[in-house]
């Protein structure tokens, strides 16, 4: 019998770069309550400059069944592209490079899975962790489920391949995530398990943060245009879900983080100051981000995995 015939579950790991960060991961992923015989590990390189070879070396005897495949720079949803098309497992766990999944969350999802026949999910709860705190810090959250963050979230092959895998046109790490959970919603459900739990690191918000978050917003267009959701299914773009996500860019998002700077101000002047400050910033980004989100062409979504 073939080694791959025995793998039941496939866990993927897209990185580029901060092998130090990924070494992490693997040594949370290496303390996963399940049987490693039936469990292979794949790191997918997106084209990094950095010594990812070198990181996961001395993981390589760890995990029985371990591949560690590359592509050139195409961004996190073709990367978890090819590591769907290289996985064996029935059931296929994404867990990004900078995340702690607790001791449980890997069997958890599987299990859910197994149980609940509908489901073509799992999505784990993701946790914020480290020291920094206010609003210059950030990180993914979800506690109640529903924001589908392929940081820590399970699916079925079935319902991966049949969703036509990550859409490789959103290059950048934002809405790729929600585009295929919308996707695989016109299966079935994408449960929520909160016993499986993830830990995401909090990251120092800087004036190159907001800059890069602008060209997020012809993503957000995307969805909007396609499924007819502003960021989350459950929210609604209206009649004209263009306007919708040009108004956010410009007036509600930056809005909203210039008001949470405001009230943060009683705790700390400069924190709360310079918050103020990258809101306004956030203005100009939006607008920037304009013609992006109302006359760019809104591409059609392709199928990038296919059926073996």
């Amino acid at each position: 019998m073939d080694s791959s015939d025995l793998i039941e579950t496939s866990i993927v790991i897209p990185v580029r770069d901060r092998p130090d960060l990924l070494v992490e991961c693997l040594r949370a992923i290496g303390q996963q309550s399940i049987d490693f015989a039936r469990c292979e590990v794949i790191v997918c390189d997106d084209g990094s400059q950095e010594n990812i070879r070198g990181a996961v070396q001395s993981w390589v005897p760890f995990f029985p069944h371990f591949k560690l495949v590359r592509q050139r720079p195409l961004g996190p949803a073709a990367a978890r592209n090819l590591g769907i098309r290289n996985s064996g497992g029935e059931i296929v766990v994404f867990v990004d490079s900078d995340v702690l999944p607790e001791k449980e969350m890997v069997r958890q999802l599987v299990e859910y899975l197994k149980v609940n026949s509908s489901w073509m999910g799992a999505e784990a709860a993701l946790i914020p962790c480290g020291k920094g705190s206010g609003p210059l810090w950030d990180a993914p959250v979800s506690v109640e489920g529903g924001r589908f963050h392929t940081a820590a979230i399970a699916y079925r092959r079935g319902a991966l391949v049949r969703a036509g895998g990550f859409d490789e046109e959103f290059k950048f790490p934002a809405c790729e995530d929600v585009d295929l959970a919308a996707r695989v919603l016109e299966q079935g459900v994408i449960g929520f398990v909160p016993g499986a739990v993830a830990r995401h690191p909090r990251r120092r918000i800087t004036l190159r943060t907001h800059w890069r978050g602008q060209r997020h917003w012809k993503y957000a267009a995307i969805l909007a245009a396609r499924y007819g959701f502003s960021a989350f299914p459950e929210k609604s773009a209206g009649v004209f879900p263009r306007l919708r996500i040009a108004l956010s860019a410009v007036v509600t998002f930056p809005t909203g983080r210039f008001l949470t700077g405001l009230k943060y101000m009683r705790h700390s002047l400069a924190e709360g100051s310079l918050a103020c400050a990258f809101a306004l910033f956030d203005v100009l980004c939006g607008l920037i981000a304009l013609p992006d989100i109302l006359i760019s062409r809104i591409p059609e979504r392709r199928t990038y995995i296919e059926s073996q």
